[in-house]
């Protein structure tokens, strides 16, 4: 049995980088970098109004009411350059090309305009006032995003907006997941005593999907060695990491763990101190992962978030791997005894964390309206109310 913090060194240890593949940029939200990506570009590629108003040059304005001569007007995506004079002004709009000669745009809001001319009330007006200069933003050849940038709405944007088509990003896992246990009914079909609706699969793979992972695999197995050990086999053969859930404690139809040693997995640790979740398994075979989650969807939840999901993101070129971490003032008193470390789940709200009634292995109904994990370890088994503790926030 290891220890919380063990536990996560020894999967950041043994969890590699997947290699990169060639993404068109719309389709890379949320990947990372593989490389630096230069600006093709400058942006804006041509001085740019950044107002609704009138392009002139500023030393045209000695006093307030100068009145200027209007000769034309610059839409956005005029594709005529335009030449102004002094004593000229040029209507122009947000985004129009600036003409050469205009030194500064005059907010609408600062003229009146009247027989083809307009009168400036704005005094003193600067050079370069309103008016975006080519490459404000970004210059050509300049990083536009450097390696290992996780890709969000406003970076795929920002590349498009520079016509960068294609990145190089590092792959996302293939995930294999297997369920056991023959009291598993799946939703819509009848039940019958004893028996329970299998809720985990989805569970996990709604987790997986709010990840950016969508190359999921699913198999059932009965409780049985042989059965286990081929979907496994089947699984491994397919998918980068493995997930299983249920069959991993120590039961007599708990065949996981000793499948994975049938197909030559080797363990790394079988048992975390903590709860819930203590029965978690983690293996490796060659390059390939192998989480095996307790069945208790609570427990099965909890190991995903604090331990599967940083391994997925390493593999993803991610460095934030962990939950973002807080200490915040608890709004209730809390203890425990025993010999492991507590996962509580949580609702965080006015700068301070609750923990939720129903922190029991099976109760999913609390991780259903919980927006984070309070982790208390045994050195801080008791809480009173207003003192700080380790919160980690879920991912949504």
């Amino acid at each position: 049995m290891v220890t919380v913090q063990e536990a996560k060194q020894e999967i950041m240890a043994n969890t590699e980088l997947l290699p990169t593949e060639i993404r068109g940029t719309q389709a890379a939200l949320n990947f990372v970098l593989a490389g630096d990506v230069l600006a093709p570009l400058s942006l804006p590629s041509f001085r740019q109004s950044s107002m609704d108003g009138f392009a002139i040059d500023h030393s045209d304005i000695t006093q307030a009411g100068v009145s200027l001569n209007i000769i034309n007007e610059s839409k956005a995506g005029e594709p005529e350059k335009q030449i102004l004079a002094k004593g000229e002004a040029i209507r122009i709009f947000t985004g129009a090309p600036v003409p050469d000669g205009a030194t500064a745009v005059i907010m609408q809001e600062h003229t009146l305009k009247e027989n083809g001319r307009v009168v400036i009330h704005e005094y003193p007006v600067n050079a370069g006032t309103n008016v975006r200069n080519i490459g404000q933003q970004i210059k050509k050849g300049a990083v536009a995003l450097p390696e290992n940038t996780f890709l969000s709405p406003g970076s795929i944007g920002f590349l498009l907006g520079l016509n960068v088509e294609n990145v190089e990003v590092y792959k996302k896992p293939k995930v294999g997941l297997l369920v056991t246990g023959d009291e598993l009914v799946k939703t819509g079909q009848p039940i019958a005593h004893g028996q329970i609706y299998e809720s985990n699969s989805a569970m996990l793979v709604a987790a997986l999907q709010q990840e950016g992972i969508f190359e999921i695999e699913v198999r059932y197995a009965k409780d049985d060695l042989q059965s286990t050990i081929d979907a496994l086999q089947e699984l491994a053969g397919q998918n980068d990491l493995i997930l299983a859930t249920g069959g991993v404690s120590v039961g007599d139809y708990d065949f996981v763990g000793k499948a994975l040693e049938a197909i030559q997995a080797v363990t790394i640790f079988y048992k975390v101190k903590q709860k819930p979740g203590k029965p978690l398994l983690f293996a490796k075979r060659k390059e390939k992962l192998f989480f095996a989650l307790p069945g208790n969807p609570a427990s099965s939840l909890v190991c995903y978030y604090e331990y599967v999901l940083p391994a997925i993101k390493k593999m993803s070129g991610r460095t934030d791997c962990f939950l973002r971490s807080l200490r915040l003032p608890s709004k209730i008193a809390y203890s425990f005894n025993g010999e492991r470390d507590e996962f509580l789940k949580a609702s965080v709200t006015n700068e301070e964390v609750i923990p939720l009634d129903g922190q029991e292995s099976f109760a999913l109904r609390s991780f259903a309206i919980a927006n984070a994990i309070i982790y208390l370890p045994v050195t801080q088994n008791v809480v009173k109310q207003g003192d700080l503790v380790e919160v980690h926030l879920l991912p949504f």
